[in-house]
């Protein structure tokens, strides 16, 4: 199929952005890559910059990890134009774009009414399950050994 190039924008703009983010997260959140490159690197991990914005010291190891997350950027971009890719992304958006969605009150509705069921439900399945425990604490004589 053959595309405009501002079809499917929105979906491969957030398919993009997600994965990117999600990798980014993996790298810097702590026990993440970075963490795992500094405990590796040891005394040859010098501070560059200190302080540095959003990372707090640029070392070695932060920079590696920058261009991990720089190339998955760009590969991710570069699968993301792939034709078949692009083609299902394109696809999802026009869908999305037929979907009925419900409006504030409709949404709030069946929040309360999914609430209200967990809860019943969750009583009567303490009732039955207590009942069920005293059975059979007499049917065992108490559970004593």
């Amino acid at each position: 199929m053959s595309y405009r190039k501002d079809q499917g924008r929105y979906a491969r703009m957030i398919a993009f952005w997600a994965v990117l983010l999600l990798v980014v997260y993996g790298c810097f959140h702590s026990g993440g890559l970075v963490s795992v490159l500094d405990r590796t690197m040891g005394d040859s991990n010098p501070v560059l910059v200190d302080p540095f914005p959003l990372v707090g010291r640029l070392r070695v190891s932060t920079c590696i990890v920058l261009g991990i997350v720089l190339l998955t950027g760009i590969v991710l971009h570069a699968l993301l134009h792939r034709p078949k890719i692009a083609d299902a992304l394109i696809e999802t958006e026009g869908e999305m774009q037929k979907v009925t969605w419900p409006s504030w009150g409709e949404a709030w509705q069946g929040t309360v009414a999914v609430t209200v069921m967990v809860i019943v439900l969750f009583v009567f399945l303490s009732a039955v399950d207590l009942l069920l425990l005293k059975a059979m604490q007499m049917l065992t004589g108490g559970g004593a050994a």
